[in-house]
């Protein structure tokens, strides 16, 4: 059964009909895979009672609800911070209708894998095995080197914000003040070796399962921040009255420039990265239909999408256009959201130090699944092993290092946070989750779906906007925009 002989997915007229052939295929492709040692993760989960991926255990193990949390604690992370500042500099409506369009677009490419893992129920087990099965080593490839990209990058912005936040910490309780200490190149690499260091110590296979609960903590930590902040906006600021939003302190709707949109849709692009688990959420389903994994992903996706949306809202209209500015020091670029509350707002504070020590651990665990990607790129490509690094565990700790020291290099050369977290939605997610489910939905109908062509040729033409404009906008241009916001000698954070 293939997709090029019934209705494509947006254009269902029989949805029943639809529904039960899928269902019956879904069911068939998680019974040829429940015992496959890739669900390693989920075997140990379940024997302590919880969800894989760190959902929790009052979920209900295999519910819908389960994998909502899960698909929406993938997306969910300190990228949420820079989103205000992208908003800021797109206009607000601009932003709004950025959220609501990448939401509905990684939701439609989600569903497309499901449909097409649909018709090989007993050969996949995982999005790599469909990319393998329907574009061959090319596409095998093409997955695995720009998941390789999207991890590696996503660590270098996730450690970098830790960087930041954890240098002014530390400046701001030694001293007392704000902005006096520079954190100098030199400084800042020490901070990285020290927090890179712990990171190794804990990226080793029999040390992986002691940070099964590092990402819900990290998750749990950035929610926290997004309500205290959003209440803190709402509560406090409000009642005192808004900003003068005029001048130069006025807020836009949406920007007339197309740089400003080339520039900072790439970090919209990277606030849905729910594709990555999708997968291991429908396995872990007790009742695995197509409708039970369309309403988990499509109500993940709503979740982010109204969070996104309600905290960079929120943030803009309390803060206004001094949202790029250091309230602690003025003269200073904010790099996120964070920096527009002073440090004596000890709610943010304590919980921005929490966030430190969980960002730090998770990049332990991103640094598993890149391993992985960068292992499978070697296999396509028939690399030989180094021969004096004989056993796996060598293997992984010298390719460990080895993107820790690309890591730095990378957050040495780009101050920008928004920066950043573009690099890794532009050059990375926007391919996995946006690109290759078209190229996948267009090869499983055998080219005869005109749906997919034409979504084949869309998200090609976006996908090339989204990379060759952050790359003009970041390299070929010395605009000195909202989200060129220097973090060499930020101050204290919130």
């Amino acid at each position: 059964m293939g997709l090029g002989d019934r209705e494509p997915l947006l254009n269902v007229q029989d949805r029943g009909g639809i529904d039960g052939r899928i269902n019956g295929d879904l069911t068939e492709l998680k019974s040829g895979v429940a015992g496959d040692d890739g669900h390693e993760c989920s075997r140990q989960n379940s024997e302590e009672g919880g969800n894989a991926h760190g959902a929790p255990g009052f979920l209900g193990e295999g519910s819908i609800a389960a994998g909502v949390y899960t698909l929406a604690a993938m997306s969910l992370g300190v990228g949420v911070f820079v989103l205000p500042l992208v908003f800021k500099s797109m206009g607000l409506v601009s932003g709004v209708l950025a959220i609501a369009i990448l939401g509905v677009w990684s939701f439609w490419m989600q569903m497309v894998l499901i449909e097409a893992a649909a018709k090989y129920p007993q050969e996949i087990k995982s999005y790599e095995d469909l990319v393998s099965k329907t574009l061959g080593n090319a596409g095998k490839f093409s997955l695995s080197f720009f998941t390789a990209v999207s991890l590696l990058i996503a660590n270098s912005a996730h450690i970098k914000t830790v960087v930041i936040i954890l240098h002014d910490l530390m400046e701001w309780y030694i001293t007392g003040e704000y902005g006096t200490v520079p954190q100098s190149k030199k400084k800042e690499v020490i901070l990285y070796i020290g927090l890179l260091s712990v990171a190794f110590f804990f990226s080793s296979a029999e040390k992986i399962n002691a940070l099964r609960y590092a990402s819900s903590a990290s998750v749990t930590i950035v929610l926290a921040l997004c309500l205290w902040c959003t209440g803190e906006c709402i509560f406090w600021y409000w009642p005192l009255g808004h900003h003068n939003f005029s001048g130069d302190n006025a807020i836009i709707l949406a920007s007339g420039d197309w740089k400003d949109y080339a520039a900072n849709l790439p970090a919209v692009a990277f606030a849905f990265t729910s594709t990555f688990c999708l997968f291991p959420v429908y396995h872990e389903l007790h009742q695995p239909t197509y409708g039970n994994i369309r309403k988990a992903v499509g109500y993940s996706t709503v979740v982010c999408s109204v969070g996104y949306a309600v905290v960079s809202v929120v943030a803009v209209l309390t803060f206004g256009n001094a949202i790029t500015q250091n309230v602690n020091n003025p003269s200073k670029k904010s790099p996120s959201y964070l920096y527009s509350f002073p440090a004596n707002h000890y709610g943010v504070t304590l919980l921005s130090f929490f966030l430190v020590i969980a960002m730090t651990l998770l990049y332990a665990v991103i640094n598993f699944p890149l391993l992985n990607a960068v292992s499978k790129m070697a296999e396509v490509l028939r690399i030989p092993a180094v021969p004096f690094l004989r056993t796996p565990g060598q293997r992984r700790s010298a390719t460990t290092l080895v993107g820790m020291i690309v890591v730095v290099f990378i957050n040495l050369a780009f101050k920008s946070l928004v920066t950043l977290f573009g690099l890794c939605g532009g050059w990375g997610v926007a391919y996995v989750v946006y690109f290759i489910p078209s190229c996948v939905g267009l090869a499983v109908s055998e080219g005869r779906s005109a749906t997919y062509k034409a979504t084949l040729v869309i998200s090609l033409v976006a996908v090339l906007f989204i990379t060759g404009g952050f790359t003009y906008t970041t390299f070929f241009t010395n605009d000195d925009d909202s989200t060129s916001n220097s973090t060499s000698t930020t101050a204290a954070p919130q």
